[in-house]
């Protein structure tokens, strides 16, 4: 990489960085350019040549994270031929999630939160969204996202749900183990919520 690109990638990281301190104190929407330049010791000339408004770092820190999310491969589900195989590899599947969140959580936390992007939430999701779909397209044998006897746009929401729950109980929650969060998700998912609770409940 040039020297010079190596230097403006820096400075792009240098004021993500003073935006996402900002937003801990105060919501986005207060957050102002000075402000940004004066916590990233820039001047504002230095800011305008990197982005046009803060709306845009925020876009670049969140499109960055999304596109770490997309980037977990589904190829391994994808070929699941058995409850068995899906299991195995939704296992893989989480361990990439959770990896993620787990290299990124301060960002997270903070777009996330009331401070942050509300509409980061539904991207997320919707991102979450058209992967399942695609995944479900090729592991049906008639190469239909549908499900039969199923509402398939409810079943997605519900998948999709439990992926969203995963991420923000994990952000929130650095002191539980991923192990532990695995787990329960794989038993949540395969068995059903109502039988992996009542299970538990049964067991001396």
């Amino acid at each position: 990489m040039p020297k010079y690109q190596h230097k403006f990638n820096q400075t792009d990281q240098k004021i993500s960085n003073a935006l996402l301190s900002l937003i801990t104190a105060k919501p986005f929407a207060k957050v102002s350019t000075d402000q940004i330049c004066k916590t990233a010791d820039i001047n504002c000339s230095t800011f305008y040549r990197h982005f046009a408004d803060k709306y845009l770092v925020l876009e670049k820190i969140e499109a960055d994270l999304l596109s770490k999310f997309f980037s977990i491969s589904n190829k391994r589900i994808e070929k699941s031929f058995s409850i068995d195989e899906l299991t195995e590899n939704l296992e893989n599947y989480i361990d990439g999630l959770l990896d993620i969140i787990l290299e990124n959580r301060s960002k997270l936390a903070i777009i996330l939160s009331k401070n942050g992007d509300p509409s980061f939430h539904n991207q997320l999701a919707e991102m979450l969204s058209t992967k399942i779909k695609n995944t479900w397209k090729k592991i049906s044998r008639n190469g239909s996202e549908n499900f039969n006897n199923l509402n398939t746009d409810l079943a997605i929401d519900f998948i999709v749900a439990s992926d969203m729950a995963i991420i923000i109980y994990a952000v929130e929650h650095p002191a539980i183990s991923h192990q532990m969060i695995k787990n329960t998700f794989l038993q949540l998912l395969i068995d059903g919520p109502m039988n992996t609770v009542y299970k538990s409940l049964m067991k001396k």
